[in-house]
């Protein structure tokens, strides 16, 4: 089997006068560290919902193309099939944790894919985002920080080979969007994971990311090497994106 994402020729309308995006054609290989950005409304979160199914299956849109995992088509399989595959982190983690505990919020994903070993799993888990000791604190005591790293370790445990997370630091002090960044390398680089983020900030994307895509107005404008695409920095600057410090 062919690993990797693939999306072939997708639009994505919410209404029949505009596109959400407008035929993306993208392919992301196993173990690529991947950064979209873009400004506001230009159809990222949108991309990312196509990873799962949610668009078509739970999100009503206009859809047309096709997107496959691992050869897959996500219009063949439920949600619930993809979740074995993708891992979702969102920007707010207080939308994902609801559980008394912290072992119980990792459990209910497990329990939900009838995964076994979970004890190891979860010890795991909260072992390579940094909180060892800490199945038994109430998720809702925890710093920001720390309940995204939660959140993340409720994806370790069911141990996806995809990870996508969608501006996982826009809510996060520096120090704690550096931490992340660094256990998001980590898994890229040692665990395999292929990750996909979501990211304003362009210098987390220069630092870290492998590939970079640039999408404007549900277009992917540039995709490519980090480095190249933002060495296009005319290109850059014109979109409204920011250019790296670290390029300027």
């Amino acid at each position: 089997m062919k690993k990797g994402i693939s999306i072939e020729n997708v639009s994505v309308s919410y209404n029949k006068n505009k596109y959400q995006l407008n035929n993306i054609n993208l392919h992301i290989k196993e173990g690529t560290f991947l950064g979209i950005t873009g400004v506001n409304g230009s159809g990222k979160t949108t991309l990312i919902q196509l990873l799962n199914g949610l668009i078509p299956h739970e999100i009503q849109a206009k859809f047309s193309g096709n997107v496959f995992i691992d050869e897959i088509n996500t219009r063949s399989k439920s949600v619930s099939y993809f979740a074995s595959k993708i891992g979702m982190l969102f920007q707010n983690p207080d939308f994902m944790l609801f559980n008394l505990t912290v072992s119980e919020e990792i459990a209910f994903g497990l329990n939900n894919l009838k995964l076994t070993n979970q004890q190891e799993r979860i010890k795991q888990a909260l072992a390579d985002v940094g909180l060892a000791d800490f199945e038994e604190r109430d998720p809702q005591t925890l710093s920001f920080g720390q309940k995204q790293k939660v959140a993340l370790a409720c994806i370790l445990a069911v141990d996806t080979p995809y990870i996508v997370l969608d501006e996982p630091v826009a809510m996060l002090d520096y120090k704690s969007a550096i931490n992340l960044y660094k256990i998001l390398v980590n898994l890229n680089r040692v665990a395999g994971k292929t990750i996909i983020v979501v990211e304003h900030d362009t210098d987390f994307l220069l630092a870290h990311a492998t590939e970079t895509a640039v999408i404007d107005q549900g277009k992917i404008i540039l995709h490519g090497n980090t480095d190249e695409v933002f060495a296009e920095k005319e290109k850059i600057k014109e979109l409204g994106i920011k250019i790296p410090q670290a390029i300027q």
